[in-house]
This record gives C-alpha cells, sequence and structure tokens, in this order.
C-alpha cells in the first residue's frame, strides 16, 4: 500500500494502533483508496506524513508509520494532558455558572442536542457542539473556547472505552444529564452490552447530588445498582425531556412542540428528501439494530408503488454482527420490493436473512452503482431507504 493510502487507513482508524493492525491482518494486499472521502492534511497529518515518508525507505511504509506512531505517542500524551487541563482551569473558573447539559447515549445523542439546541437558541447565550464533535479533545478545544458569558452549553458526549466520559465530565461538569439510549453500538470495542453501560452511566455518576438526570424508562432496573442524582427521571418519549427542561427556562410546551415540528431531521439521519415521485429516506450517518428497526418502519409506512433498501450493513458489534445484519435483512425482506446489498463486510450474513424472500435482491460493490441501477428498477413512485454509508476501509 502506497504511503498516503496507508496513512488515509490510520486517519480513518483514529491511528489507533491495534485497529489499523488488524485491518492489515485481515485485508493482506488491499489498499484503501480516497473515493467517499479523502485525507485531512492536519498539522498531526503532515507530520505523520513527513516522518513515514523518511523511515519508508529503510523499513518499508507499514514499519514506517508504526515507528512514526509509537515516536509521537510522548507529544501526543503530552500535548493532549496541557490541552485538557487548561481547558479544566479556564472552566472552572470562568464558566462556573453556566449551565451544562450532556447527552450521552447508544444512538439519538445528535437529534437531541440539535433539538434541544433549537429549543433554547432564542434564550441569550446559548451554545452547542456543532455536527458530532463529541470526543475528549474536540470537547476540550469547545471548553476552551467558550465564551465566559455563556449560560448554556448543550454537550454531545461520546466514548469508545470506559473512562472516556468520565474525562470530559472532569472539565465541564455538567448539571444535567441524559442517556438517550443503550445498545450495541461499539460493542465490537466494548465488549459486552454491560461495559457500554457502565461508560454510559459514568455521566450519571459525574452529576451532583442535586443534579437532574434522564434514562429510558425500559433501563430503569438495570440502573438501580449505580449511583443516580436525587433527581432521576425516566422517559418513555424524548418530549417529555424536552417538556420539562423547557419547562426550567420558562418556555411552554406549546413553544417547544411548535418549534420541534418545524425543526428539520438532523442531516443523514431520517431525513427525507423529496424527489418528484421519489421518497429517500437518508439514514446513512451510522446505523445500529434499532436505528435500522426505525428506519424500516418509517419506510413501510409511506405510500409507494415499490420500497426499496440500500445498505452494507451494520458494523462494529462484535460477535452479534452476523446474526443482527441477518435478522434485520429478513425484516426488511417482508417490506421492501428490492434489497440492494452494498459492499463484502456484510453480504453472507444479509443474504443469510435473505434465503427465503420474494424480494429482488441486487449486490454491488460501491453505493455509486446505484446512479445506474436505480432508473432500471423505478416503475412508478417509490421510497427508497439508504441505511448507513461505511467509510472507505470497509469493501
Amino acid at each position: 500500500m502506497k504511503t498516503r493510502n496507508l496513512i488515509y487507513l490510520a486517519q480513518l482508524e483514529e491511528y489507533d494502533q491495534n485497529r489499523i493492525k488488524d485491518w492489515l491482518k485481515n485485508n493482506p494486499h488491499k489498499s484503501v483508496d480516497e473515493v467517499k472521502h479523502h485525507l485531512k492534511f492536519t498539522k498531526k497529518t503532515c507530520l505523520i506524513y513527513f516522518l513515514t515518508s523518511v523511515f519508508s525507505p529503510f523499513l518499508g511504509n507499514q514499519k514506517a508509520l508504526f515507528l512514526t506512531l509509537n515516536l509521537l505517542i510522548p507529544f501526543d500524551t503530552f500535548i493532549k494532558f496541557i490541552l485538557i487541563k487548561l481547558a479544566t482551569f479556564k472552566f472552572k473558573i470562568f464558566n462556573k455558572k453556566t449551565v451544562v447539559i450532556a447527552i450521552t447515549g447508544s444512538w439519538g445523542k445528535t437529534t437531541t442536542k440539535e433539538n434541544l439546541y433549537a429549543i433554547f437558541k432564542n434564550l441569550p447565550h446559548v451554545f452547542y457542539t456543532a455536527s458530532n464533535h463529541n470526543t475528549l479533545l474536540a470537547i476540550a478545544k469547545k471548553a476552551l473556547f467558550l465564551p465566559s458569558s455563556a449560560k448554556i452549553f448543550i454537550c454531545e458526549v461520546g466514548a469508545y472505552q470506559i473512562g472516556d466520559i468520565k474525562k470530559v465530565c472532569q472539565i465541564i461538569k455538567p448539571q444535567i444529564g441524559i442517556l438517550t439510549a443503550i445498545g450495541p453500538m461499539h460493542l465490537e470495542r466494548f465488549g459486552t452490552l454491560e461495559n457500554i453501560l457502565k461508560a454510559k452511566m459514568e455521566l450519571a455518576q459525574s452529576l451532583p447530588k442535586n443534579g437532574i438526570f434522564w434514562a429510558p424508562k425500559n433501563l430503569t432496573s438495570q440502573l438501580q445498582k449505580f449511583s443516580l442524582p436525587q433527581n432521576t427521571n425516566y422517559f418513555t418519549d424524548y418530549s417529555q425531556i424536552y417538556f420539562s427542561l423547557g419547562f426550567n427556562f420558562n418556555i411552554s410546551q406549546k413553544d417547544i412542540q411548535k418549534i420541534l415540528d418545524s425543526t428539520p431531521s438532523a442531516e443523514h439521519r431520517l431525513q427525507i428528501i423529496e424527489k418528484g415521485p421519489i421518497t429517500i429516506i437518508d439514514d446513512t450517518y451510522n446505523s445500529n439494530p434499532e436505528g435500522f428497526k426505525r428506519a424500516l418502519d418509517k419506510l413501510e409506512k409511506i405510500k409507494a408503488d415499490q420500497k426499496i433498501l440500500i445498505t452494507p450493513g451494520m458494523i462494529e458489534l462484535g460477535s452479534i454482527q452476523f446474526s443482527e445484519n441477518a435478522r434485520l435483512a429478513t425484516m426488511a425482506s417482508n417490506i421492501c420490493h428490492h434489497i440492494i446489498i452494498v459492499g463484502e463486510t456484510n453480504k453472507k450474513a444479509l443474504l443469510s436473512g435473505l434465503k427465503n424472500t420474494s424480494a429482488k435482491i441486487h449486490t454491488i460493490k460501491n453505493l455509486s452503482e446505484t446512479d445506474q441501477l436505480l432508473p432500471l428498477i423505478y416503475k412508478g413512485t417509490a421510497a427508497v431507504l439508504f441505511e448507513n454509508d461505511l467509510g472507505d476501509q470497509y469493501f
């Protein structure tokens, strides 16, 4: 693999050496091409590219990359340490009056954050984390430059391992915490659902005793083993959170509902796009079993002559990845007239769930092939669900 392609792989895997090594082991003689996205030349990437190129003539590309990454660990660790310390100190001194609402969960984080921001944005000095910038470093940078005048800070918090959310909370000190859902997203990284729950509950355990915590009602029994704030609430619908928090800031239910009704879906998250007789459901941002099911439910409710599913399947589900992809494929077969499987990653699993279907099955190498395939399929009105879109490191 050429140096640029190798570094692109490293960037896609967030420079995690174990994941890079696993990819190289599982995909010998393959390369990662810049098809959907391109290598982002950050300062860190430029330095890695330069050093890898220097060492490559002597060690080969792969060994040169890993040597470079190992050499940069002390500097990377030091810079992260300084950034986190500065952000923590700055937030403690200059943002001690800021009301911080932290949101975590296996899915639903970004949508909940966007809806809360839509509800509160007309209040003075309301800020939030942009897009899906929910890592420790992204939040530390946001906290460092958050204006001291900020009254409300809505923060989406992600995690790849136990301890990540606790570190974020040590910086921003949230008073309000929302757990949106628990499921097998990133099960491959966490190992068990119990570890996922433990990681997400670091938010609740970081709240002050008089803090406010919201969690799904179906998790009530599972959360009893954790230390919870006195004001812990359980919801069956996200609107309960919006109405309750809105009430705390003197926003009426009527106004909140009006805002929610006029707020478009977050981009690539069950986003409806009308193109004449074609209705597209864009759910390509990410995918998980519950989200996949919700998307299929939405597809089923749309009135159309044809219903089409386009998907590469779900990833990072560990030991249940095959069975969950097969199960959702079977579910889709009862709804769809055409099912288009993209790539090789979950092809076998999806096909195993489609053994007894009357739906027409198509297999394509990449998403761009749908430009030629779909016009040949369309007859009358059509509803098309694009479920998930994988990075260039997946085939």
